[in-house]
């Protein structure tokens, strides 16, 4: 198996770290907040195995990508964003795949028609009004700029606790994937970066184009863990309800970081429903 490609594209101004397989892409990958594509190391080889191209984007403003200081990071202005890389990347059709905001940020790039995606699978996905959910809602006190600012803050401890509350599998929550992840915002200017990231994250992006959503008549598959504790299964229940053609799959050994507790599970599902549109 040919090893992935790694890369960026450049976006009026901003750089897109992505990774992708050699195969021209039909499948994108789009992580949530506090992640980054190294959400989807674990599930991508499942698709690989099914010849499904694939490329994983970081957001801007998150991994690799630019963090800029003065410029709208919202999920209305990641799709912007990631519709522009997906056809510098050579995407002619296909299928986009969305955990957490990422997955508002594939709802708004189904609408696209200039992107002709044919199918969406939201993970453990934000739906209507779900986010931003009470703690990253928090962060928009002016008073985070200094705790976040201080030289001795250890971001590190929080990302933790969230990923032990987002797993189901609390022992995969080792020092070396909380690393990876607070990585990207390590340093005072990368945990001011992270800030706006959380900051910029409004409801209305998703919901003033919610009954375009409802409308899509596209295959979509919902998988959710049942242990999620930061996107209620409610609202992907009550997505699949309005949507025509959508289907949800409850994973009972997983919670909301469901391609860390479940990634070959995931993968499976995934590369399996973007092999029917062949």
């Amino acid at each position: 198996m040919q090893m992935p490609l790694e890369g960026s594209i450049n976006v009026e101004g901003q750089r897109i770290a992505y990774t992708r397989s050699a195969q021209p892409p039909t499948v994108v990958l789009l992580h949530g907040i506090p992640t980054n594509r190294h959400l989807w190391r674990h599930v991508t080889p499942e698709l690989s195995a099914k010849q499904c191209g694939w490329i994983a984007f970081d957001l801007v403003g998150y991994g690799d990508s630019s963090k800029p200081e003065a410029l709208d990071i919202g999920v209305r202005a990641q799709a912007h964003f990631i519709a522009a890389a997906m056809h510098e990347a050579g995407w002619q059709r296909g299928a986009v795949v969305g955990h957490d905001i990422g997955g508002g940020v594939a709802q708004l790039l189904a609408l696209d028609t200039s992107l002709a995606v044919d199918r969406m699978a939201l993970v453990d996905s934000v739906a209507y009004d779900s986010f931003p959910e009470p703690g990253i809602a928090r962060l928009k006190d002016p008073a985070w700029d200094a705790i976040l600012g201080a030289e001795d803050f250890d971001l590190q401890r929080g990302f933790a606790k969230g990923l032990k509350h987002g797993l189901a599998k609390s022992e995969l929550v080792t020092p070396e994937l909380v690393a990876g992840y607070e990585r990207p915002f390590h340093g005072v200017a990368g945990r001011l970066a992270y800030l706006r990231a959380a900051r910029a994250l409004r409801s209305e992006d998703l919901m003033a184009r919610i009954a375009d959503i409802e409308a899509l008549d596209i295959p979509v598959l919902l998988i959710w863990g049942a242990h999620d504790h930061f996107q209620p299964v409610e609202y992907g229940h009550r997505l699949a309800n309005a949507l025509q053609n959508a289907k949800i799959e409850i994973v009972e050994t997983a919670g909301h970081f469901l391609p860390e507790d479940e990634p070959v599970l995931l993968g499976s599902h995934l590369a399996d429903f973007v092999s029917e549109a062949r």
